[in-house]
């Protein structure tokens, strides 16, 4: 088009010099030195087109490579030049595309408008010309454990910023060619957040994601694992292969520019099943078994179930989340669909058993339901991104690993033996109440009259103080809590029950599993509404597979000793502790 434009106003030229009334000295030379200036552009643009089809070729070794698996490159570029390949999606990321309603507020609060692609590698033989190889605080940088171990140095590639690169390398990064663009994705590659919300992939040895990458040989760094780069810049010729991150979603096009000009394309084909709301690729087969054995540990301990659950979906399955999800949002609501299905056996059960208390249980529930819903999760959104969410998991697991291990010493087994004994006889009378028909009438409550403080109630021949409105307040507080975590909060129900309200284990049980389930749908509605869809199929195989295991579990149990179980899960409580406070170097 420009080439016909310039065409045209040469010939304009040339007819106005036909024209008498310009044809003298002076006009003619300005017409032809315009004349000139024109052909010069022509010839200048053709040479340029030229030569730049000529300074570079690139081609990749395949248009369609399986995900998780590495990708080759080669071509040539100008003599004498360094190398800038960029591995990218083709499709770019901007806040307002955020699924999730707290990440989407917080990043376009922090980025506007500003769209990057997700996926952003930057393969060079000038690595230092972008990144400084040094050592970043990491872990707990800011908060009440902003201290050693928790607070540790980690050996980094760490970003210059966009006014310190050289003016000459800028237009080399392509599709990011704006400081706003560079920022966003530092902040995508070195904070916590913007890696487990957008960029996804795991941070090398609890430092950044992997950005700036050069050859393996020459740079060898933890980063640059499975990098090769060749580069003869005498011929100009080159080769470049690495892998990009293992759970790019399938059908994803990914792009490939070097030196600035996009050279090719290619699309991502599918490495086995693919959970597509959790983000990650993982045999079915695996999500079962791991939640099989969960579903085992969890009636030989008699809670933690979820912990465990979000513990494995972290560390084994890998839950991701969608891009602008922060993985926390989607591991906690598909954590809850286990404690949404497991109490229901068990809690028809009590009910029809006419075991339930619902004086007691009603304003626990209620307290439960409200936490859940109104407080919990946009709470959790919020503040409880995946790194603060594993930290403090990691130190609920703790005590909890402490308090079993205080259930394995002899005088707490003796202790449980003499619960056990009490529970035994009630179910006995129960039993006993329903051959003689007697179960409707022991089963009813009585008390003479209602009042929220307290007031003496009846059930099943023994007298209890029953005491609601303490019961609302400690459903609301940990009803806040558990569905914070994405856990059903069993752990803490019955600790409040038997010890700060003082009902026996028969009456407290039915009761915890009413606000497991309270938990479940309260947390579930929630997380669902601000837009943290659960991964359906992936809760379904960990809800089905715990509830297998549940029924292998006391089969167990009866034959390993009650010690050794004990003390065999205390030991494992405390091992996620140390992994997700940070505090094994070598599991970080």
């Amino acid at each position: 088009m420009i080439g016909t434009r310039l065409q045209r106003n040469i010939f304009q030229e040339y007819n106005l010099l036909r024209n008498e009334r310009f044809f003298n000295d002076n006009n003619w030379r300005r017409r032809m030195k315009r004349i000139s200036l024109f052909l010069g552009v022509i010839l200048a643009s053709i040479a340029l087109a030229g030569s730049g089809a000529l300074a570079m070729e690139a081609k990749l070794a395949s248009k369609v490579v399986k995900a998780g698996t590495p990708i080759t490159i080669e071509g040539s570029i100008e003599k004498g030049q360094d190398i800038y390949i960029v591995v990218c999606n083709d499709k770019m990321f901007k806040p307002a595309d955020s699924p999730g309603s707290k990440e989407r507020a917080k990043l376009t609060k922090k980025f506007g408008d500003t769209a990057i692609p997700p996926l952003y590698y930057v393969i060079t033989n000038k690595p230092d010309t972008l990144a400084t190889v040094t050592n970043a605080d990491k872990g707990q940088t800011s908060g009440p454990f902003a201290f050693p171990p928790f607070k540790y140095k980690v050996k980094v590639n760490k970003l210059k910023k966009w006014n310190e690169l050289d003016d000459s390398i800028k237009p080399m990064l392509a599709p990011v060619t704006t400081a706003d663009q560079w920022k966003f994705l530092t902040f995508t590659h070195e904070k916590k957040f913007g890696i487990n919300t957008i960029s996804k992939e795991k941070a090398i040895g609890g430092g950044n994601a992997r950005m700036v990458l050069a050859d393996q040989g020459s740079q060898n760094e933890a980063w640059n694992k499975g990098v090769s780069l060749k580069l003869d810049k005498e011929s100009g010729k080159f080769s470049m292969t690495m892998t990009p991150y293992k759970n790019i979603a399938p059908d994803t096009m990914m792009a490939v520019y070097v030196n600035g000009k996009k050279a090719d394309t290619f699309k991502v084909e599918k490495s086995g099943f693919f959970f597509k709301t959790g983000n990650v690729y993982m045999n079915p087969l695996v999500v079962f078994g791991g939640a099989f054995i969960i579903g085992i540990l969890f009636v030989i301990m008699g809670a933690a179930g979820g912990l465990f659950t979000a513990a494995y979906q972290i560390t084994v399955i890998g839950t991701k989340g969608p891009i602008g999800i922060n993985a926390g949002n989607t591991i906690k609501p598909t954590n809850l669909f286990l404690t949404l299905c497991s109490p229901l056996t068990g809690l028809f059960t009590y009910m029809k058993e006419k075991r339930f208390a619902t004086p007691v249980a009603i304003p626990f529930v209620i307290g439960i339901l409200t936490g859940a819903f109104f407080i919990g999760p946009p709470l959790s959104a919020k503040y409880l991104n995946l790194a603060a969410f594993k930290f403090y998991l990691g130190i609920i697991c703790l005590v909890i690993g402490i308090k079993l291990f205080m259930e394995s010493l002899p005088s707490s087994i003796e202790k449980k033996k003499a619960m056990k004994a009490i529970v035994d006889k009630f179910n006995k009378a129960i039993k006993e109440a329903k051959e003689t028909g007697k179960a409707m009438e022991m089963g009813s409550i009585e008390f003479e009259k209602f009042n929220f403080i307290k007031f003496d109630m009846k059930f099943w021949g023994e007298t209890f103080v029953a005491k609601p409105l303490m019961m609302l307040i400690g459903g609301l507080v940990m009803g806040i809590i558990a569905s914070s975590f994405g856990v059903g909060g069993g752990f803490m129900f019955m600790p409040f029950m038997t010890t700060m309200v003082g009902y026996p284990m028969y009456l407290a049980v039915p009761i915890a599993l009413s606000g497991a389930f309270g938990t479940s749908v309260g947390g579930i509605a929630k997380y669902i509404l601000g837009g943290y869809q659960p991964d359906w199929i992936m809760a379904a195989l960990i809800a089905a597979g715990a509830m297998c295991g549940g029924v292998i579990g006391p089969k167990i149990q009866k034959k390993l000793p009650e010690i050794f179980l004990k003390r065999m899960l205390a030991g494992a409580l405390i091992l996620i502790c140390l992994k997700y406070t940070g505090l094994l170097w070598f599991m970080r």
